[in-house]
């Protein structure tokens, strides 16, 4: 998995409000990982569309995780 080249990408997003309107700007999931994607690719950033999924679904658990195991 190509993380690696996601988090570069995820520390300007958390440091540009900008970048967070337009990400909050998606009017679903497939339209908010195009667009994640997109921003990627424009700022040279390596990972796929299955990258994506991944750190979001990982993220997911340790939400959960957190919640359910208080």
């Amino acid at each position: 998995m190509a993380i690696e080249g996601f988090l570069p990408l995820r520390t300007a997003v958390l440091t540009d409000p900008v970048l967070q309107e337009q990400l909050r700007a998606a009017p679903d999931e497939a339209a908010l990982f195009e667009a994640v994607l997109a921003l990627g690719r424009e700022r040279g950033h390596q990972f796929s569309e299955q990258d994506l999924r991944a750190v979001v679904n990982a993220n997911r658990r340790a939400w959960l995780a957190r919640w359910l195991y208080q």
